[in-house]
């Protein structure tokens, strides 16, 4: 097994559980996000060549079907065959097609993916260029940032960006929702009432609290209306998916 392969990329067994490979992603993930790297560029760039990759090998891993075939492809190439390896993630120099343009992803937080935020910096091909990024939008196109091709011009640079996980939070694209786990004290989940929610820009509101909650129960508070995705075609709306829990013991430990 390679020092490339998904398996290596996470630090983990071949015979990894699923429990085992989604752990080790967590702390990796955490371990190489670009906030940790401050003002030291050099140093954020390594860390989102790192975390493609990890993203790569966890969407893979964590896929059943796709870790089966996956697997299939490395015990090809060890018995001496050519075979497919898979995703791999691409680097952040990116990849140059034959008409000249540049294909490449970017890691970003899901704050500004669901909201923007002026424009982000990145290095490309060995050239520094500045991305907007508007709220729900993935996949952008910079004309003349690619790469001359037989005396052409320059051809175009495209930016598929990437989400980096935030721990109790996912973005549904299909409705521009944010839903957040929220762990939720039982006598508030059983009667109902208010509890505080850190939104991802920094800003805390209160949210109401239906009677009757159960864990994995989804509601939608009054509170979170249009705090989803804040695309101007299709504005979303914050989910709450409840973890109910009660407090025991002298120090207030929770007990699902």
């Amino acid at each position: 097994m390679g020092e490339d392969s998904h398996y290596s990329v996470l630090g983990v067994s071949k015979d990894a559980t699923a429990e085992e490979i989604k752990k080790a992603y967590v702390s990796l993930v955490k371990q190489f996000h670009p906030d940790r790297a401050g003002n030291d560029e050099a140093k954020k760039e390594e860390y989102n060549e790192r975390l493609l990759k990890i993203m790569a090998a966890y969407e893979v891993l964590s896929n059943a079907e796709e870790r089966k075939s996956y697997d299939a492809d490395l015990a090809a190439e060890a018995a001496g065959a050519s075979a497919p390896s898979g995703p791999r993630g691409r680097k952040m120099s990116g990849m140059a097609k034959k008409s000249g343009d540049i294909e490449t992803d970017y890691p970003i937080s899901l704050s500004l993916a669901a909201y923007g935020k002026g424009k982000i910096p990145m290095k490309v091909a060995g050239e520094h260029v500045a991305v907007k990024v508007y709220p729900g939008v993935r996949r952008y196109r910079v004309e003349g940032y690619g790469i001359p091709v037989d005396g052409k011009p320059r051809g175009d640079l495209y930016v598929n960006l990437k989400i980096i996980p935030e721990e109790n939070w996912e973005m549904d694209e299909a409705t521009n929702n944010l839903i957040h786990k929220m762990s939720i004290p039982k006598k508030i989940a059983e009667n109902g009432g208010q509890l505080p929610l850190d939104l991802l820009f920094k800003k805390t509101i209160k949210i109401t609290v239906p009677a009757g909650i159960k864990t994995g129960d989804r509601f939608a508070p009054p509170e979170g209306k249009g705090l989803g995705v804040m695309s101007p075609k299709k504005r979303g709306n914050i989910i709450i998916e409840a973890d109910v829990v009660e407090k025991k013991g002298l120090f207030g430990f929770l007990r699902r």
